[in-house]
């Protein structure tokens, strides 16, 4: 638990100071306002049992002062809750910020869901932390006044209260554990339902095609019934701890007021002081509040704890310290070694599913060096390392005749253009979608990429225009659309280099044709890669590497690579010239 708290004091940050002194104050008011109420009780009982007329000015003065601390203890509240949510919007954005900082390694590994999961349901348990840590210190500092209180007014009735109640506590500190480890449980369940609805939804398409609908029903129902499984345990566990408390708070009931009746008859407790002890929910309430906050805190610390997974993950760091080859090229890089696991975790092991060993390879500033290759050999690999999304294991990297460590990671990608396959569209309208490549663009600038990009016919064309809302991953556009729009979030952008991964594969003729030239335009004076299959975009490159097994097998100019009949020769007559002709 001591490692529970730690974790939440960490993220209440700054506020820790204002949330510990509040909360004490208005705990300590709150029981003041009790016990002065009971011992108003007291003092009533006294004067109508025994005319004691001096209780009555002592009453109206203690009621009086309940009053006055009544409206105290509602402004301490109310700062109390202000600083609570100052806390939990903190929360958010730190949560947010985590997940920003996460490694490309940790989104290829991780569905989801399952983040979408840590980011509502287990942020949620952090605010359950905070509700039923304020019911223990409450409950706390109400028994702290009101057991001397007890004593005072009659030592032995009072030990008797406390004796069942520390009873009671003992009792319910033995489900603690349990319900800790089903609450756990019953998160990881409800990921792993998030992940099922994800799939279902994001895969809409893919689900009727391959008629999946009765297939991806039984996988949800049975993360619907593991689901229920899970929470019904946990629900039997704690319906077993609500009964026993029930009967031995009802028993304890019974037997003191039973005691307190006979000690009265006989004249060794003062019917004022019964009546300000037994019908005070003081010492009661605190200890039913104390045992319920106790086993309702360890199940809010298993959704805590997934989301201190998240806050330790490695994060990704400002910049890589990769060493230069001290040249002016565009971009150079000189014998790289990476590899990577089956999950996209780097690393360097006889496991590895992909390596890239020994790479070298450059193109001049303004230049356009083209990758070819079959599928997995590296090229869309090797366009992830110079955007930074994992580190190289060995190897120099030269970027616009900077080495790459003088680069922080925002910074290389500031002035890096990334255009790949199947570009994310953002939910959103199409005017959001290209101001994402410059926040702070113009109208002007919108338009001009938006031509650029060939996209501002068919922008015009839509029923609002440029506020036309694309839906999620834009799917409301067709493929060539959005290509288009990826494009011209690249060109507003105007970075000095830029990485086309496949651009303009899997789309109609036509739209290929107006993407490809809106391409040349942008191209034109930057250092460019491209990872292509269009013939015309590799035969006009000034250089093309052929990449084979994380290495470059050739190396040439398109006439030069045909002249040596190696491997390039070979893909050219088996895929480009079919396509040429």
């Amino acid at each position: 638990m001591l490692k529970d708290m730690k974790f939440i004091f960490r993220l209440m940050g700054k506020n820790k100071g204002r949330y510990f002194t509040l909360l004490p104050i208005w705990c300590i008011i709150g029981s003041f306002i009790d016990i002065s109420l009971s011992y108003a009780l007291k003092l009533l009982t006294d004067f109508f049992l025994y005319k004691n007329n001096e209780n009555i000015l002592i009453m109206v003065l203690v009621f009086s002062g309940t009053i006055v601390t009544s409206i105290f203890f509602c402004v301490f509240f109310h700062l109390h809750n202000k600083v609570k949510e100052d806390i939990l919007r903190d929360i958010r954005i730190m949560t947010f910020r985590e997940v920003q900082k996460l490694p490309s390694s940790y989104f290829k590994s991780t569905h989801s869901g399952d983040l979408v999961s840590k980011f509502n349901a287990d942020t949620q348990s952090v605010i359950t932390v905070f509700g039923e840590f304020e019911n223990i210190t409450e409950s706390i500092i109400s028994l702290f006044l009101r057991i001397p209180f007890v004593l005072i007014l009659d030592f032995r009735f009072g030990a008797i209260l406390l004796g069942f109640s520390a009873i009671t506590g003992v009792l319910n500190a033995l489900f603690i554990k349990p319900l800790r480890e089903k609450h756990k449980v019953i998160l990881e369940n409800k990921a792993a339902l998030s992940k099922e609805a994800s799939e279902t939804v994001t895969g809409f398409t893919a689900v009727r095609m391959f008629s999946l609908s009765s297939y991806l029903r039984s996988k949800f129902e049975k993360s619907v019934q593991d689901n229920f499984d899970s929470g019904w345990k946990a629900a039997k566990t704690y319906t077993l701890q609500r009964g026993l408390n029930g009967i031995i708070w009802n028993s304890s009931n019974f037997l003191t007021t039973i005691l307190g009746c006979v000690f009265v008859i006989k004249g060794t407790l003062q019917a004022g002081n019964y009546m300000a002890i037994s019908t005070s929910n003081g010492i009661g309430w605190s200890v039913s509040n104390l045992i319920s906050a106790l086993p309702n805190l360890q199940k809010a610390f298993a959704g805590s704890n997934r989301l201190k997974q998240l806050y330790d993950e490695n994060k990704e760091p400002d910049l890589y310290d990769i060493e230069g080859t001290d040249s002016d090229m565009g971009i150079q890089l000189l014998d790289v070694s990476f590899a990577y696991n089956e999950n996209g975790n780097a690393e360097e092991n006889s496991h590895n599913q992909f390596r890239i060993s020994g790479l070298s390879l450059e193109i001049e500033k303004g230049k356009t060096l083209a990758l070819v290759g079959d599928s997995g050999g590296g090229k869309s690999t090797i366009a992830k390392l110079l955007l930074g999304l994992f580190k190289v294991d060995d190897g120099k990297i030269q970027i616009n005749g900077k080495s790459y460590k003088d680069y922080s990671l925002e910074q290389l990608r500031s002035e890096t253009g990334y255009v790949p396959q199947d570009a994310y569209i953002f939910n959103g309208t199409i005017r959001e979608n290209i101001k994402y490549g410059k926040t702070d663009a113009s109208e002007g600038e919108i338009v001009n990429a938006a031509v650029l990009a060939n996209a501002h016919e068919f922008i015009i064309d839509q029923p609002n225009g440029y506020e036309t809302y694309v839906g999620e991953r834009g799917i409301r556009l067709s493929g060539g659309q959005r290509q288009r729009i990826a494009i011209a979030r690249a060109i507003i952008k105007n970075p000095s280099i830029l990485l086309l991964d496949e651009a303009t594969s899997s789309l109609d003729s036509e739209s290929e044709k107006m993407i490809q030239e809106a391409l040349d335009r942008f191209m034109r004076g930057k250092t460019s890669i491209v990872i292509a299959h269009r013939l015309s975009t590799i035969m006009n490159a000034d250089r093309i590497c052929y990449i084979k097994d994380g290495s470059v097998a050739e190396e040439g100019t398109h006439s030069e690579l045909l002249a040596k009949k190696g491997l390039y020769h070979e893909l050219y007559y088996r895929e480009f010239a079919q396509n040429a002709i």
